[in-house]
């Protein structure tokens, strides 16, 4: 792994890009000693949501296990105790 200060010229960091597309590299780039920005590979990033994917199952089947026998509710009952309406939960500025 390879750590940088954020102060790169385009062509350093058009170097580092390559060098992360073409041997695997991963970049760290840092501001004042701390890790701000990593540049990794498309493979390690599908990997990396791969790996979040599976932690959202794991965790949605054990919130499943652990609801089991559990009194439930429907959408609709939620959003009258919240007090909300389904317009509520779709109008807003479009543009966000």
């Amino acid at each position: 792994m390879i750590t940088v200060n954020q102060n790169l010229n385009n062509n350093d960091l058009l170097a580092l890009v390559k060098k992360v597309e073409t041997e695997g590299e991963r970049i760290i780039i840092e501001t004042e000693n701390k890790g701000k920005v990593a540049l990794i590979n498309y493979q390690d990033l599908q990997l990396l949501e791969d790996l979040e994917d599976a932690r959202d199952c794991a965790e949605l089947r054990q919130a499943i296990e652990e609801s089991k026998g559990q009194p439930s509710i429907t959408f609709n009952e939620l959003l009258d105790e919240l007090g909300l309406t389904i317009e509520d939960l779709t109008s807003g500025d479009e543009n966000e």
